[in-house]
């Protein structure tokens, strides 16, 4: 069962930060690289940005599974600090898939994507992916920790 909890520790925090940091980039790469006009990779950006907020929450939910299940056979600090980052990571998916992705979609589908407000919509969204990829990176550092204490305590279990 630790090999397993350690397995899903590592998979979901890396899937969630790696998620994270492929949306950055590929939506860059739309925008700069594609030669699509604005309004295209807009529509094209926003779905990548829809799909990803739900299955970000997926991937959330089994993390926090993933970072209980570390704590119960030692209880340590480690498994409570990466629950709570998870836990902040998990709140901030929320309010992007609650939020900001219904606003902004209103906007783009009411032909408004060239509004200030969208703008400012849009502002709110890169500094909470942002906030988030760094809440990641800081729970991806964490992991290493967890692992230990799982699999530390199966090798000395069996001496």
């Amino acid at each position: 069962m630790r090999y397993l909890t350690s397995v899903l520790v590592v998979l979901s925090t890396a899937l969630w930060l790696g998620g994270l940091v492929a949306l950055f980039v590929l939506a860059l790469a739309v925008f700069r690289h594609s030669g699509l006009d604005r309004e295209t990779a807009g529509r094209a950006t926003s779905a990548m940005f829809v799909v990803f907020g739900r299955a970000q929450l997926a991937v959330g939910a089994v993390a926090l599974i993933a970072a209980f299940l570390a704590y119960l056979p030692g209880k340590g600090r480690a498994s409570v600090a990466l629950f709570a980052i998870l836990a902040l990571g998990v709140v901030g998916a929320i309010v992007f898939n609650m939020v900001i992705v219904p606003k902004m979609e209103a906007m783009r589908m009411a032909g408004e994507s060239q509004s200030q407000t969208f703008r400012t919509w849009h502002g709110y969204s890169m500094m909470l992916l942002t906030a988030m990829t760094a809440t990641l990176l800081v729970a991806a550092l964490v992991v290493p920790a967890i692992c230990r204490g799982l699999l530390g305590h199966r090798s000395q279990a069996s001496t």
